[in-house]
């Protein structure tokens, strides 16, 4: 492997999630199904297309980024809540202390890319991650998660970068 570029990271544990999302309900009854209480067991069976809707106008807080939503919603629609609940439900035995261990052992030449308007993985687990691995960290300013969507030419140029510097290195 020649190297790595994660965008947007959302390595589990090494960071807090943001504090708008609350504490997590996933699994109980909850009295609302506002905001970030979408994210719920019981409101994705009530009503999966209010959490797509809702999920992805968090993912692009940017500007003008009606045509993303809509295509991020489409694309949503298409998997069924039961697939979303197994991602859900899929087992995490992983300690806060494991993952950063297993982060730590990265070897392979990494760049970091992150939005600080980024409303699904906290713009600190992009640091911790940086501060695990050594790893540069560029933060695009006023984006949010889906970068490759809003920035893709941003995120290119800095993936060629990259590259190029990992070729110079050979």
């Amino acid at each position: 492997m020649a190297g790595i570029v994660a965008i947007s990271v959302g390595v589990p544990l090494i960071a807090p999630p943001h504090a708008f999302k609350g504490e997590d309900h996933f699994d109980e009854e909850l009295d609302t199904d506002q905001g970030w209480a979408k994210r719920n067991r019981h409101a994705w069976r009530r009503d999966d297309r209010g959490f797509v809707e809702f999920f992805f106008a968090e993912m692009f807080p940017e500007p003008h980024s009606t045509k993303q939503v809509e295509d991020c919603v489409a694309w949503g629609l298409e998997t069924s809540v039961e697939a979303m609940l197994a991602s859900m439900d899929a087992p995490a035995e992983l300690s806060r202390d494991q993952v950063e261990a297993i982060c730590r052992r990265v070897r392979a030449p990494l760049l970091l890319v992150h939005g600080d308007d980024d409303r699904c993985q906290p713009l600190a687990r992009a640091q911790r991650l940086a501060e695990l691995t050594g790893a540069p960290l560029v933060v695009l300013e006023g984006a949010g998660h889906l970068l490759t969507a809003r920035h893709p030419v941003k995120v290119n140029l800095l993936i060629r970068d990259f590259v190029d510097q990992l070729t110079s290195r050979r």
